[in-house]
């Protein structure tokens, strides 16, 4: 599936970023530690994009039904993308 961030549904706070995405019928929390490997989210809304999709995919989902992104997590998605 490939989530979708939608518009005016990012929230911002001190240790975390709250994104909600949709696939089309159902939405999904996803959650991204605020790193600074990571950068400003939303001018990577994406790459973030494609981890959640890929992590769902996956099935690696939190025990609250959240997806987590953290900076491992971009590192392996860049080393996937080059190689």
């Amino acid at each position: 599936m490939r989530l979708v961030s939608l518009p005016g549904k990012i929230l911002i706070n001190r240790h975390h970023t709250l994104i909600v995405m949709h696939d089309g019928g159902c939405f999904q929390a996803v959650c991204v530690v605020n790193d600074s490997m990571i950068g400003d989210v939303r001018c990577n809304l994406a790459l973030l994009e494609t981890i959640a999709s890929r992590k769902l995919d996956g099935g690696e989902l939190a025990f609250d039904g959240r997806i987590w992104i953290t900076a491992s997590d971009l590192a392996e998605t860049t080393d996937t993308m080059w190689h």
